[in-house]
């Protein structure tokens, strides 16, 4: 029976089968993405998911390729950690899901890239061109980056911070981090949220003028 059934689902037509793994599978929120410090495991938190949610991906192998392209290329996946340790989790997500779905993914949201001053020069911090590397390498079907600024990545961009590092700072972090968003070839919205602080209106006017949507953080 369980045989026949499938066999009848994969009768259906591909865009009535996707029509349904959407039904199953996205949700309207985004898809929190953290892990302990101590785990190797990363965890995900969906208040609204179904109960059994993922339980379809493990049908069969046809059923789990088509099924995760849906639930990984229409959903909002969210990395839950502000500290310079998201690479890590960028890293074990993207490892965990597997090349083929980390190209699917279309929807992120990670911390806004970091910039610091060394030896005069003003350079993003490693752990972000870090994170950045992996999106430019394996997220190659993302479409939206939805990037957050908060304490501690904050410097040079609000009001009070733009006033103690100077506008030269901020032009040359922005650059930077514009130029690797652009080596990502199928990004085509970025999102920038102000959790803390009010964006400068040197830096507003600069993020605007890169083509980058400025939104008060939720």
């Amino acid at each position: 029976m369980a045989s026949r059934e499938i066999c009848s689902f994969f009768a259906l037509p591909r865009q009535v089968r996707d029509d349904i793994y959407r039904r199953v599978l996205v949700v309207v929120h985004p898809l929190y993405l953290f892990k302990d410090a101590h785990s190797p495991n990363v965890e995900l938190f969906a208040p609204e998911k179904r109960r059994r949610w993922p339980a379809l991906l493990f049908t069969n192998r046809q059923l789990n390729a088509e099924a995760s392209a849906i639930l990984y290329g229409s959903n909002h996946f969210t990395l839950v950690d502000t500290t310079s340790n998201q690479v890590n989790l960028l890293q074990a997500f993207l490892d965990g899901i597997g090349p083929g779905n980390a190209a699917h993914l279309s929807h992120l949201t990670i911390n806004f890239p970091a910039a610091e001053s060394q030896e005069e020069r003003v350079v993003l911090r490693e752990a972000d061109l870090r994170g950045l590397k992996l999106l430019q390498e394996k997220c190659t079907g993302l479409a939206t980056l939805e990037t957050h600024v908060q304490g501690g990545n904050s410097k040079g961009l609000t009001v009070t911070s733009l006033a103690e590092e100077g506008s030269q700072f901020a032009r040359e972090a922005l650059a930077q981090v514009d130029g690797q968003f652009n080596a990502i070839p199928s990004l085509h919205k970025v999102i920038v949220r102000f959790y803390s602080g009010s964006p400068a209106p040197e830096v507003a006017e600069l993020m605007q003028g890169y083509g980058w949507a400025i939104l008060p953080g939720r």
